[in-house]
């Protein structure tokens, strides 16, 4: 009987997640780069959404969807967790037209009048020129009236033609540039003080043999006030392997101090998230949420669907 309990102490030791450098990370996740679209209803409910952001430890998370109802379900369902971004695409289609869509523009006035956001996007732009439509003038401008944070999938030149246009604006760089390697990312938050880097599809990146690759760790340790979490759950794939996606992320941030694991953890989000959007007064009524996760902090509280 004890070699059986040792056996299954082993296994499940196995199972969690290990830092190159030491144990991996174990505290509380902002994931800042979450879609709940429609390809996922039928798959997942907000239920089991909200018990996978439990079985991954992932405290909040910043959410935008196609179309905008999958952020809206999550938000009723769990409104203390789930911060909502907007995202103006109606179909997956939209990413390559969003920004000169005068039908898109129109529908994503109504939708923001009602002031139930703190980020604008994930968005995707391509090109610097992408800016230059009548369009993208007016988005740009509701983002910095709101104080909306832009979540912007680009690469440096677009991330850099944005802020030419409005120096105020926040911006939370999806996959921190994607391909941007380490010393353009650096060179981009010392110069763009109002940019902040999520690092969803940078896991493979950012670990190395002693946990975190050199020049990552040193951009860390220089701006670790501006880097967050994400996973990025666009298709069901992504959702399938949502704890996996977490944990690769524990696995790097295990090899940081714990101070400044926890900020790019939790830390930087929530406060990012917190002073974005409209005062919380003005926000439509049962639609407030909770960016510091306080429903998560009453003992792990536990969601359940409607129909379980």
């Amino acid at each position: 009987m004890k070699s059986l309990f040792v056996s299954a102490a082993l296994f499940f030791a196995a199972a969690l997640p290990v830092a190159a450098g030491g144990p991996a990370f174990d505290g509380p996740v902002f994931d800042t780069h979450m879609h709940y679209s429609r390809s996922a209803w039928a798959v997942y409910s907000p239920g089991d959404v909200l018990q996978k952001m439990d079985k991954a430890n992932v405290a909040a998370a910043l959410v935008s969807s196609t179309p905008g109802e999958g952020t809206a379900r999550l938000v009723a369902f769990a409104p203390g967790r789930i911060t909502a971004g907007y995202r103006p695409y109606m179909t997956p289609s939209d990413r390559t037209r969003w920004f000169k869509s005068a039908g898109l523009l129109s529908l994503g006035k109504t939708r923001l009048m009602l002031r139930r956001h703190k980020a604008f996007g994930e968005v995707v732009l391509y090109f610097p020129n992408n800016l230059e439509t009548p369009q993208m003038a007016q988005y740009l401008k509701m983002v910095a009236q709101q104080n909306l944070v832009l979540h912007l999938h680009s690469d440096a030149a677009v991330v850099e033609a944005v802020f030419k246009q409005q120096p105020e604006i926040k911006i939370l760089w999806a996959h921190a540039g994607f391909l941007e390697p380490a010393a353009v990312i650096g060179r981009m938050l010392g110069q763009y003080p109002k940019l902040w880097a999520e690092l969803s599809y940078r896991a493979d990146d950012i670990t190395g043999a002693d946990g975190v690759e050199t020049e990552w760790k040193a951009l860390f340790m220089r701006f670790g006030n501006r880097f967050t979490i994400g996973s990025d759950t666009w298709n069901n794939s992504r959702w399938d392997m949502y704890p996996y996606l977490i944990n690769r992320h524990r696995n790097w941030l295990g090899a940081l101090p714990r101070a400044l694991a926890q900020k790019i953890a939790f830390q930087n989000a929530a406060a990012l998230l917190e002073k974005a959007g409209p005062p919380a007064s003005r926000l439509t009524p049962g639609k407030q949420t909770g960016i510091l996760a306080r429903g998560y902090h009453r003992k792990h509280q536990k969601y359940q669907s409607p129909a379980g």
